[in-house]
């Protein structure tokens, strides 16, 4: 499976056919018969899992950044009881960075509590978030687990897409036999491949095709309103999960191609040919991560400077996106997924990452100087406004901490959560089907430092805090839980799986704008949650700076 296809070979087994075999340490062997051949997985007595399936063709040399091709399909049984490599990328982000995965990446993970085919169990289809830049469909603590499969008796679904320059590039030189006369957005069009996949062949393994509920955190929560809005998505999933994506997307092709003509310069490359000999570690290296347009967007954990952006990756490119999200409802552009739609943010989104390192030891006065340095740019009485409105004395259940915290809250409100109260508007205003909007109040019991995520230790209502919480994996990030821990994991589980299964949500928990809920140990809804904090970014014009992919 590391070669290009020559052609595209399509074996249509109509009956999913069944063998058991004995397997070691506890586990059985299962083979289950999808519409490219037979997969083998396992099956360990909470479910059944089976990683590795390839969803398109490896695109590699004349496929690098090429829409994705269907598979090549195989004759004998292909294993499938490992994660594959996952896509090409570097960590930290940097030309200097190790680089690591693999161009041979487009592979789908299946978890299923039962694979009979008269189940039709709900399926959740999980989009790794990341910048668009790193990560994959397997991360330890940040994926599908069995433990979850077996509680939700759903199944889960994660792939890898392609990232980075591989999967975002955007350059007219790209252009060059595209159908559709389009350069980058090539890891969507993945996230769409990895869909039909989904469309063809969950049936095999207990799901049903006509509830897929498609979920993201981050940059897959970006991924998910991309998807919303792409006539080319419609009709592969039917209900929406956005956990902290960006609401920012607004870059067109044209502009995304000029900027990243840096890129192209420090390849040195004048044809795609040349651009598609280079090495992953060549195309790595020559990335703009620092300096416009800056793709490691270093400072989006910090309050913005007047007239500092970073450059576009995801783009609005006419065809995977026709235009941005919130442009799409407004003017009710055709083509869009009108299906119930989850939108959720947490507390301290950007505590994930803060620039300031000694941020924990910051005095009244330090606060009160960083947020100067930084709004006094803007100019008027933004400065002043911001202060009154984010008191530290609105956060001091830690004392110790309470400048920290109040801080990140003031940069988490600008950046993410008043943004997508915006977006939540506006989705609720066009959709026909329901809206619901959360936030995440909830403080774990310690801090955590998750060394493959995160550079600093996160004490409050963290970035990917929800989707822990699903996924039941706070001891991995915490070291140890609390029964107050358990008690927030069971609620998000209690309510994204309910949404997942039903479309809807409980009666306790209204459609948005009438409510938001806060999500913690227990569960309370509020209307116009941070208004008074939003209307002033959004009164300033701010909004321009909510974090961007």
């Amino acid at each position: 499976m590391t070669a290009v296809c020559g052609g595209i070979v399509v074996l249509c087994l109509l009956v999913a056919g069944l063998a058991y075999l004995s397997g070691t340490s506890g586990c059985t062997m299962v083979d289950v018969a999808t519409s490219c051949g037979k997969v083998r997985g396992l099956h360990c007595g909470k479910a059944y899992v089976f990683k590795g399936i390839p969803y398109a063709s490896p695109p590699i040399g004349p496929l690098r950044w090429m829409p994705p091709q269907e598979p090549c399909c195989w004759n004998d049984t292909l294993h499938a009881n490992e994660f594959k490599a996952m896509c090409a990328q570097v960590r930290p982000l940097s030309e200097k960075g190790t680089v690591m995965g693999s161009e041979d990446c487009l592979y789908v993970n299946v978890w299923t509590p039962s694979l009979d085919r008269s189940a039709k169990l709900p399926v959740m289809v999980w989009i790794h978030g990341g910048y668009l830049h790193i990560l994959s469909g397997g991360e330890p603590g940040y994926s599908p687990t069995e433990e979850l499969t077996e509680h939700s008796q759903t199944v889960h679904v994660s792939f890898n897409y392609r990232l980075n320059a591989f999967g975002f590039m955007a350059l007219h030189l790209l252009r060059e036999g595209s159908t559709n006369n389009t350069s980058g957005n090539y890891g969507f069009m993945d996230q769409m491949a990895a869909l039909r996949w989904v469309q063809r062949n969950i049936q095999y393994f207990g799901g049903d095709q006509d509830k897929v509920t498609i979920y993201g955190q981050s940059s897959g929560g970006t991924s998910v309103l991309a998807l919303l809005v792409s006539p080319l998505a419609k009709g592969l999933f039917h209900r929406a999960i956005d956990m902290s994506g960006s609401s920012v997307f607004t870059a067109s092709m044209a502009d995304a191609e000029k900027d990243n003509l840096v890129f192209l310069n420090r390849t040195g490359c004048h044809d795609v040919q040349c651009l598609r000999q280079l090495s992953v570690a060549q195309i790595i290296q020559a990335i703009p991560w620092y300096g416009y347009p800056d793709w490691a967007a270093e400072d989006l954990c910090d309050l913005p400077q007047k007239g500092k952006f970073v450059g576009p990756v995801a783009v609005v490119d006419g065809y995977v996106v026709p235009a941005p999200p919130l442009e799409v409802w407004q003017k009710k552009i055709l083509g869009y997924s009108d299906v119930p739609f989850l939108i959720g943010t947490t507390l301290q989104e950007a505590e994930y990452g803060p620039v300031y390192a000694n941020i924990s030891q910051w005095s009244e006065e330090d606060y009160h100087w960083f947020v100067k340095v930084r709004l006094d740019t803007f100019g008027g009485s933004l400065t002043k406004d911001a202060l009154d409105l984010y008191p530290t004395s609105e956060f001091c259940s830690q004392p110790k901490r309470c400048v920290e915290k109040t801080f990140m809250t003031m940069v988490s409100d600008l950046r993410a959560t008043c943004p997508n109260n915006v977006l939540a508007t506006q989705a609720a205003a066009a959709l026909s089907s329901p809206v619901y909007r959360y936030v995440v109040t909830y403080t774990p019991s310690r801090p955590t430092l998750l060394n493959n995520l995160f550079s600093f230790e996160s004490w409050f209502a963290f970035h990917m805090l929800d989707v822990l919480g699903l996924y039941g994996t706070l001891e991995y990030a915490l070291g140890q839980t609390t029964a107050e821990d358990h008690a927030f994991q069971r609620l998000v589980r209690k309510y994204i799986l309910y949404f997942a299964r039903e479309g809807v949500m409980p009666a306790e928990w209204p459609e948005y704008p009438n409510s938001t809920a806060l999500l913690s140990s227990s569960l309370t809804t509020v209307r116009d949650y941070r208004s008074a904090q939003c209307s002033l970014w959004q009164t300033n014009n701010m909004f321009q700076y909510a974090w961007v992919n």
